[in-house]
């Protein structure tokens, strides 16, 4: 179980860290673009794209994706010494299931995103608790062996 923990911890990391990078780099709206882009690629989805993002907006998420660039250093950095920051995996689990509880808020207070920022709630909401089985797997007496 270890191994497929930290592979997943790993997976998301980069992942976050590639995802601040283009927000910090390019703007929300181009990140966000590019994500519905291979969204309708791999889909088939012909419906239209997001409006363009707000001045206002574009700031707020350059500035969280500073704070989404960390949290994906720290997926990293547990994912190489998992022995060692094993503890840490519930309290990341439960940040990145909190961005998908956002999202779906989001959802039900304002109404539906295209359809990338669905699937993309929908795996913040699945994946935190794949981490914790992991994660239990790896606490039990026949892990240690």
């Amino acid at each position: 179980m270890r191994p497929a923990l930290a592979i997943l911890l790993a997976v998301l990391g980069v992942s976050a860290i590639a995802i601040a990078g283009s927000i910090l780099v390019l703007g929300a709206g181009a990140t966000a673009a590019s994500g519905e882009a291979v969204f309708a690629a791999l889909t088939g989805y012909a419906g239209p794209p997001s409006p363009p993002w707000p001045p206002s907006m574009d700031s707020e998420l350059r500035f969280y994706a500073a704070l989404w660039g960390a949290y994906g250093m720290v997926l990293v950095m547990t994912a190489r010494r998992l022995d060692l920051h094993l503890a840490r995996v519930p309290w990341l689990a439960a940040v990145f299931f909190a961005g998908g509880l956002g999202r779906l808020v989001s959802y039900v207070q304002v109404g539906a995103p295209h359809p990338f920022f669905t699937l993309l709630m929908a795996i913040e909401l699945a994946t935190p608790p794949v981490l914790i089985l992991l994660w239990l797997g790896c606490r039990g007496p026949a892990a240690s062996r």
